[in-house]
């Protein structure tokens, strides 16, 4: 069972803490003291990510299609190697939005993967501008919503506009705001 996108830590995290904390509990000596640097700095870590993962919702869903999407990407990856290609985003993308929208028809899919995902992103930007320009001086609120759609222009197809529709559907237009704000200033990995 992956615990990582119930809780926004795997169980990495729960040995290092079980670990540390048994040989600080067993061990004597100088090395106690420093068995304390990886208990509490995981802890520490470990706390925050299950603060951000239930503060904003939105984080299990990214989770759960990037759990679901690194596998296809790595049989995309596999046969791009084997057939002597370059890996074509497109495939795994595919088949993970066939995966999670299975209502959906094929065109529908196509067009979401092609120019019609920049649409949806400008879309997104327009319906809920105020959650981009949130702590930002008035005067800068539409500099950076130009920035905004230069970056749309210039971006790449990826997981996240299947994760970003995801989201939509399933917490609402302000999720999926929320989430794709946290995607282009880089808080979501």
């Amino acid at each position: 069972m992956k615990i990582a996108w119930y809780l926004g830590f795997g169980w990495p995290s729960i040995l290092v803490v079980v670990a540390s904390g048994v040989a600080i509990n067993t061990l004597s000596g100088n090395i106690v003291w420093l068995l304390y640097v990886p208990f509490i700095a995981t802890a520490v870590n470990m706390t925050t990510r299950f603060k951000l993962f239930n503060r904003q919702p939105w984080r299990r869903l990214h989770a759960k299609t990037l759990m679901r999407y690194a596998p296809l990407a790595a049989q995309e990856f596999d046969a791009s190697r084997q057939e002597k290609r370059d890996f074509d985003m497109r495939i795994p993308c595919r088949k993970l939005a066939t995966a999670l929208f299975p209502e959906r028809p094929e065109q529908d899919i196509e067009a979401m993967l092609g120019p019609a995902r920049k649409d949806y992103y400008r879309g997104l930007l327009d319906s809920c501008a105020s959650v981009f320009v949130t702590g930002i001086a008035p005067v800068r609120h539409q500099a950076v919503l130009d920035g905004i759609r230069r970056d749309i222009d210039a971006s790449e197809l990826g997981p996240d506009v299947v994760a970003i529709q995801l989201i939509e559907r399933q917490l609402g237009q302000r999720a999926a705001a929320d989430y794709f704000q946290a995607r282009l200033l880089g808080r979501v990995n």
